[in-house]
């Protein structure tokens, strides 16, 4: 099953059918493709930039389904967002600044549709615990660094052209990656904790 991050809102005061008017003008205005669309309950459009390699980012590609059910004078919209097949590891690696990311985005459709709250709360207060994020990152770095050392003494012990070698070099690289995604998790969690504390 697709990896995918889910989102609730309300929209208050609003009937389905404007609602709905109001996501598909939005995705008009995000440049989206709609791919299905079931007046009032349902629309799912694919959003985002096919070239953007950093899947967590706001312009990356993704497919967006939006739900709509009446809930009294109000409307529950349920999204669901799917990272494209190609940045679906990224996007887990990184899940919190995807939905981080993905929040504000939102945010702009809620703002549009009367919460003039919804941005600043999706910038200020996302549902994320950026200390668990911050202690993660740093878990993923030390995994890197071992990975990089045991990569390094199979390479070193076991010469070409050994298949033990072949097994250090994908050690290797793993330790590279977990480094990588550990050292820009880390700066994003260091990020977001300082903009929290302004």
């Amino acid at each position: 099953m697709a990896y995918s991050l889910e989102f609730n809102h309300v929209v208050r005061g609003r009937s389905v059918r404007d609602a709905f008017g109001a996501i598909e003008s939005w995705l008009r205005d995000q440049k989206a493709h709609v791919k299905e669309s079931s007046p009032p309950a349902r629309i799912v459009a694919s959003h985002g930039r096919a070239l953007q390699p950093m899947g967590w980012r706001k312009d990356a590609r993704k497919t967006l389904a939006f739900d709509l059910a009446a809930m009294g004078d109000d409307v529950a919209v349920h999204i669901r967002i799917t990272p494209a097949a190609l940045n679906a590891t990224d996007v887990r690696m990184r899940s919190n600044e995807a939905r981080a990311n993905w929040g504000e985005l939102l945010g702009e459709l809620w703002a549009r549709l009367g919460d003039t709250g919804a941005m600043a709360a999706a910038i200020h207060n996302p549902s994320i615990d950026w200390n668990a994020s911050l202690r993660q990152a740093k878990g993923t770095v030390v995994g890197g660094v071992v990975l990089l050392i045991v990569g390094g003494v199979a390479l070193a012990a076991f010469g070409y052209p050994s298949p033990v070698m072949w097994l250090g070099t994908g050690i290797t690289v793993a330790g590279v990656l977990s480094l990588m995604y550990g050292g820009m998790a880390y700066r994003s969690a260091r990020r977001h904790l300082a903009m929290s504390e302004k």
